[in-house]
C-alpha cells in the first residue's frame, strides 16, 4: 500500500514540475531570436568556471560566498542520494549502480556524511542572514528596492528550511537503518563508511529497533515528500536559477565588455524596446536565472548613491511583468494575438525614465553577478527607444547629442581640430601607412578632452620609448606581409574594420 502511495505520489509531483517546466520553456521560446550557439568551447569553458567553480562566489566573496559554494556542490553530490532514497521505496538495499560500497559506494557514502553537515551548517549561516543580522543585500536597498524590501522574504526561509530538512532527515534515515537492519552483512559493510551516520545510529540504538526503524521510515517520507515539493517550488520561485543558471552561463554574452547589439535603421520597424515581448530569448533566461543575491545592487554606484535604479530591482519587475503575461506571450507567438504583448514598459507603467538615465552604463553588477546576467544592454535597448521613437531624454543630453551629430564628438568640438593633440609628435597615421600591423585608436575623448590627452601622449611616448618601428622603417613580417612591429594611429571617430591576422592588435 505504501509503495501504491508513494508511487502515485511520485506521478504527480513530477507531472505537476513538467507542466510548469513546459510552460516556462514555451514562454522562453515566444521571445525574439537571438543566436548564442557559436564558440560552443568557450561557453564550455565559462561553464566549468563559473557556474561549477562558482568563481563569483570565491573570489572576494567570504563568507557568503562559500558558504553558497558548499550548498552548491552538497546539492551536487547529493543527488546520488536523493536518486537512492527514492529507489529505497522498491528495495531497502537499492544502489545506484557502481555506487554499491564493494564498489564507488564507500567513498561515496563518507562524501555524503561529510557534505550533509557541510550543508547543514551552511544553512545555519544563510538563515542567520536572513533572521538575525538582516543585511541590506538581501533585503533591499532603500529606495531604489523598496518594493523588495517591504515583501515578507518568506520563501527565502522556507527553500532554507526545506534544505535542512532534507540534511537531517537523511542522516536520520541512514541511522536509524544502521540500527534496525545490523544484523544484515549488507548494511554492516556500510557502517565503516558512514561516520556520521554510525553516530546517528549509537543515539538512535538505546530507543531499540521498533522506534530506531519508526524513525528511519518517518525521515525516508519526510526526505522525498520535501524533495517534491521543492522540485515543484523551483520553477515558480526565485530558486528557478537552480535549473537555468548552468544555461545562462552557456549563453552569455562573448562580445567584448561594452559592445552593444547593432541596429538595422534602415530596415527595421522599431527602435530599442519597450514592450516585453520585444526581448530576446536570452534576455528572458536572465530574467529567469537572478537569484536575487543582491551582488548586483550592492556594486552598482547609482544605487549606492540613492539614485532610482537598482538593477535587481529592475530586472525583477521584468521578470514579474513577463509571468503576468505568459500566456499572451505565448499566443503571440503561435499567431494568436495582434500587435504588442502588454503596455508600454517604459516610463510610469513600469520602468520608469530616471531608473534608465541613472545608469552609468559601468557594468559593474555584471561583473559581481554570479550567473552572468547582462543588465546594461536591456537598459541601453530601452533608452533606445525613449531616444528614437519618443525623443525623450534628460535635457543635459540635448548639447551632447547634437555635438555628435554635428561634429562626431560629445564635446561639439570642431571636427579639423581632432589631430591638434598631435602636432609636434611625429604620430603616422593610418591613413598614410594603411600596411602597419598595430593600430592606435584615439577616439574623441583621447583627441579632445584635456585629461585624456595626457593618456594619449604618454602612450605615443612609450610605444616610441620601446622602440617599436614607424612604417617607413619596418621590416616586414613572412607571416603576414606587413611591416613587423609597424603602428599607425587612426583619428578617425567611425568604426573601423578589417581582417587583421590572429597576432595583429588593436590598442583601444
Amino acid at each position: 500500500m505504501s509503495l501504491l502511495l508513494f508511487t502515485l505520489v511520485v506521478f504527480v509531483a513530477v507531472g505537476f514540475f513538467l507542466r510548469t517546466l513546459y510552460g516556462r520553456l514555451r514562454l522562453l521560446l515566444a521571445a525574439r531570436p537571438v543566436n548564442c550557439f557559436d564558440r560552443i568551447g568557450e561557453r564550455i569553458k565559462g561553464v566549468l568556471i563559473y557556474a561549477f567553480g562558482q568563481k563569483k562566489f570565491v573570489v572576494g566573496e567570504q563568507p557568503a560566498g562559500w558558504m553558497h559554494f558548499f550548498i552548491f556542490w552538497g546539492f551536487i553530490i547529493l543527488g546520488l542520494q536523493i536518486l537512492t532514497m527514492f529507489g529505497r521505496a522498491f528495495s531497502d538495499h537499492f544502489f545506484v549502480p557502481g555506487f554499491a560500497p564493494a564498489l564507488l559506494g564507500g567513498p561515496f557514502l563518507v562524501l555524503r556524511d561529510v557534505m550533509e553537515v557541510t550543508v547543514s551548517v551552511a544553512v545555519l549561516l544563510a538563515l542567520y542572514r536572513w533572521v538575525l543580522s538582516h543585511p541590506p543585500r538581501l533585503f533591499g536597498y532603500r529606495p531604489a528596492e523598496a518594493r523588495l524590501a517591504g515583501q515578507s522574504h518568506w520563501e527565502a526561509l522556507v527553500i532554507l528550511l526545506f534544505i535542512l530538512t532534507i540534511m537531517v532527515s537523511g542522516l536520520l534515515y541512514d541511522g536509524g537503518r544502521l540500527v534496525y537492519l545490523a544484523g544484515n552483512s549488507l548494511v554492516a559493510a556500510e557502517r565503516p563508511w558512514e561516520p556520521v551516520g554510525a553516530l546517528v545510529s549509537n543515539l538512535l540504538a538505546p530507543l531499540g529497533t521498533t522506534w530506531a526503524k519508526g524513525v528511519s521510515n518517518t525521515a525516508w517520507w519526510v526526505h522525498n515528500l520535501i524533495v517534491l515539493a521543492f522540485l515543484n517550488l523551483l520553477p515558480r520561485s526565485k530558486h528557478f536559477h537552480i535549473i537555468t543558471s548552468i544555461p545562462n552561463v552557456f549563453f552569455r554574452k562573448l562580445e567584448p565588455t561594452g559592445a552593444l547589439s547593432k541596429m538595422d535603421l534602415e530596415n527595421t520597424e522599431t527602435f530599442g524596446t519597450s514592450y516585453i515581448n520585444q526581448f530576446t530569448w536570452k534576455q528572458v533566461l536572465d530574467m529567469y536565472s537572478c537569484t536575487e543575491c543582491g551582488r548586483c545592487s550592492s556594486h552598482c554606484p547609482a544605487t549606492l548613491s540613492g539614485k532610482e535604479l537598482a538593477p535587481r530591482q529592475l530586472l525583477l519587475d521584468l521578470r514579474d511583468y513577463l509571468y503576468e503575461h505568459q500566456q499572451e506571450m505565448i499566443d503571440k507567438r503561435l499567431g494568436k494575438g495582434d500587435g504588442e504583448v502588454g503596455e508600454n514598459i517604459v516610463g510610469e507603467r513600469l520602468i520608469h525614465d530616471d531608473v534608465l538615465w541613472a545608469c552609468t552604463t559601468c557594468r559593474a553588477c555584471e561583473e559581481a553577478c554570479p550567473v552572468l546576467i547582462e543588465y546594461v544592454d536591456k537598459i541601453v535597448d530601452m533608452r533606445r527607444h525613449l531616444v528614437q521613437e519618443e525623443a525623450r531624454f534628460p535635457t543635459e543630453l540635448t548639447r551632447t547629442f547634437k555635438g555628435m551629430e554635428t561634429q562626431g564628438n560629445p564635446w561639439g568640438l570642431g571636427y579639423e581640430k581632432k589631430a591638434d593633440w598631435a602636432q609636434g609628435q611625429d604620430v603616422p597615421l593610418l591613413s598614410e601607412h594603411p600596411e602597419a600591423e598595430y593600430l592606435y585608436f584615439v577616439g574623441c575623448a583621447g583627441a579632445f578632452d584635456d585629461r585624456n590627452k595626457k593618456t594619449t601622449l604618454a602612450f605615443t611616448k612609450i610605444l616610441k620609448k620601446a622602440g617599436v618601428s614607424l612604417p617607413s622603417s619596418a621590416q616586414r613580417s613572412p607571416a603576414t606581409g606587413r611591416p613587423h612591429g609597424a603602428w599607425a594611429m587612426s583619428i578617425s571617430f567611425r568604426a573601423w574594420r578589417r581582417t587583421p591576422s590572429r597576432s595583429s592588435r588593436i590598442t583601444p
